[in-house]
């Protein structure tokens, strides 16, 4: 065969046939394709309609893509379709697909997700619970400890895998998932083992994005910089405040834990400003009122910016922010000292940077 038709033959359009079954033999409804672009964005490629609790949808690639299926406009569930040439079944319950098989890297992929099965179950079992149990702290603790005792037996059956298949794109597909909740070692060892096809891939990138990402907030790494605009309007650059230490402080009018939390902030800052504390409120609230009516309710004495997007505000990614609180601690460098420290751990923190 000539290079020109390999060239050809490498960017055929690649068919793929879906055909699902549901365990209600009477099942209707409708199934949304949707896979990302180019852009990394996701849009629908594809619709197909249950009846008789069966459905078939048929479709083609220019290149291999990432997607998931919509049951009823739902998304109930995390489980990937590498769409590529190749035919798949998948096993629906109500709007939950409970596998999804098919072709070889597809295949790969229910190995990996396979694993998870038992931390899927116990979550679902937390969610299942009344509210008031859910908040219940005593409650929260066991569903903690009997997370902590799967976590580990978990990751070493997914690092085997890992081991078997470190050139497949499915394990890319799987590693990339949920990334924000890996950190930088576990994130890096991953990395590290993917080969050919499991690394030369965008969700491998995404990957070492992350990694670059957490890197970036290691202590002793230059803190991110960033602007941000004051309730009145001014323009503040983190880079340009000028003291020995500086606790960026993410938090919102509506959080309840970040408005029981400041009372210690202003006591710091009533402590050590006059030696060099600044402390750098960044809101994510959307609601300029609400985001000032706090401020003064709170006697907050201290500096403040927000882009009022909530959770869209560029700091937010940079920081690496998942809840709020959220605070960093920087030296006058503006290098990280630490992150994440609140209450009694932030107080201790700031006085010992204080003691010389």
């Amino acid at each position: 065969m000539g290079m020109l038709a390999l060239v050809a033959a490498a960017n055929a359009p690649k068919d793929y046939k879906i055909e699902g079954r549901c365990l209600d033999p009477n099942a209707s409804g409708q199934v949304t394709l949707i896979a990302y672009n180019d852009n990394q964005k996701l849009d629908t490629i594809g619709k197909s309609t249950i009846s008789g609790g069966r459905f078939v949808m048929t479709g083609s690639v220019a290149n291999r893509k990432v997607g998931y299926l919509l049951i009823n406009d739902r998304l109930k569930d995390h489980i990937p379709i590498i769409l590529d040439e190749g035919n798949y079944q998948v096993l629906l319950d109500g709007n939950v697909v409970l596998s999804l098989t098919g072709t070889l890297e597809q295949n790969v992929l229910s190995k990996y997700i396979e694993t998870r099965v038992a931390q899927c179950k116990l979550l679902e079992e937390f969610r299942f619970r009344p509210i008031a149990d859910r908040r219940n702290d005593s409650i929260r603790k066991y569903y903690r400890e009997r997370d902590s005792l799967i976590v580990l037996p978990t990751k070493k059956a997914q690092l085997r895998l890992l081991e078997s298949y470190p050139d497949r794109f499915a394990s890319a597909v799987f590693f990339s998932m949920d990334l924000k909740e890996k950190g930088l070692q576990e994130l890096t060892a991953i990395y590290d083992k993917l080969d050919g096809a499991g690394r030369d891939n965008p969700q491998a990138m995404r990957i070492l994005e992350r990694i670059n990402l957490l890197k970036a907030l290691e202590k002793g790494a230059a803190a991110p910089n960033f602007s941000m605009k004051t309730p009145t309007g001014e323009t503040l650059t983190l880079y340009d405040i000028p003291a020995k230490v500086k606790i960026i402080d993410f938090w919102a009018s509506w959080c309840y834990p970040c408005r029981k939390e400041n009372p210690l902030l202003v006591k710091l800052y009533e402590k050590y400003h006059s030696q060099g504390l600044e402390i750098i409120g960044i809101s994510l609230d959307d609601n300029l009122k609400k985001w000032t009516d706090a401020i003064q309710k709170d006697s907050l004495p201290y500096l403040h910016v927000s882009e009022l997007k909530k959770w869209k505000c560029e700091a937010v990614t940079l920081y690496d922010v998942k809840t709020v609180p959220h605070t960093v601690v920087i030296d006058c460098n503006n290098h990280v000292i630490a992150r994440n420290v609140r209450g009694e751990a932030l107080a201790q923190l700031i006085a010992r940077l204080f003691e010389h």
